[in-house]
């Protein structure tokens, strides 16, 4: 009995392990990364915790924060209040975020539910940065983050840096990466192209073409390539 119970053990482990090395290769369909993001997000989040910790979070510009998943069992809540942080933005499909903590704190958050690996949808990066408008305007702080803080919101930084300084989305790439290590190809990214490209038209170029090529968040193994965090 006690044999079958560690060879039960060990398929479980082993099953365990694989799910999660094919969800860190991108390898699974949409429906399953999702589940296989929320599953694994507490069990690995110490691993993210321990690779970020000198860098947990990084200033943008004055107005906005990028970073990784704040924790209600740490004080990352009272912390970004004190650093002027007033509103949120929440990439994480897996991870509701510290409600309780914001709601004490007064702190506003706009969740936008993208699954781990995947890109924000257009519509969602429109809608990130059209709240960290508004929030600019209020003269508050907004902190943006995913898990790790590299790749969802990321992409959301970048496009607040192209519709606000008027970058290039190669500076602006260039610029993040400076200052945080972020995904490398996040300003090759369909549906960040196409924000870029309604921000600023490039000389010549085809919008109706990049409308095209542009993915709603539901379909498209491309997204698994060029986003993570």
């Amino acid at each position: 009995m006690l044999w079958m119970t560690i060879t039960s053990w060990q398929i479980w482990a082993f099953v365990a392990l694989a799910l999660y090395a094919a969800f860190q290769l991108h390898v699974l369909p949409r429906p399953l990364a999702k589940v296989a993001a929320r599953v694994f997000f507490y069990p690995t989040w110490p691993l993210t915790y321990l690779s970020r910790r000198r860098n947990y979070w990084t200033l943008v510009d004055a107005h906005v924060l990028l970073g990784a998943a704040p924790m209600a069992f740490l004080p990352h809540v009272d912390a970004l209040v004190a650093r002027g942080v007033r509103a949120v933005v929440n990439l994480c499909d897996e991870y509701s975020g510290p409600v309780r903590q914001y709601k004490r704190h007064h702190v506003q958050q706009l969740r936008l539910p993208t699954i781990d690996h995947f890109e924000p949808s257009l519509e969602a990066l429109e809608a990130a940065v059209a709240f960290l408008q508004v929030q600019q305007q209020r003269g508050v702080r907004t902190y943006v983050h995913c898990k790790g803080g590299s790749g969802r919101s990321a992409a959301v930084a970048l496009c607040w840096l192209v519709a606000t300084r008027q970058m290039d989305p190669r500076e602006a790439q260039a610029y993040l990466s400076e200052k945080r290590h972020v995904r490398k190809g996040l300003y090759l990214q369909p549906n960040v192209r196409a924000f870029c490209n309604k921000v600023r038209p490039l000389p010549g170029r085809n919008q109706q073409e990049d409308k095209g090529k542009t993915m709603d968040g539901k379909q498209g193994q491309e997204a698994k390539r060029n986003a993570t965090g």
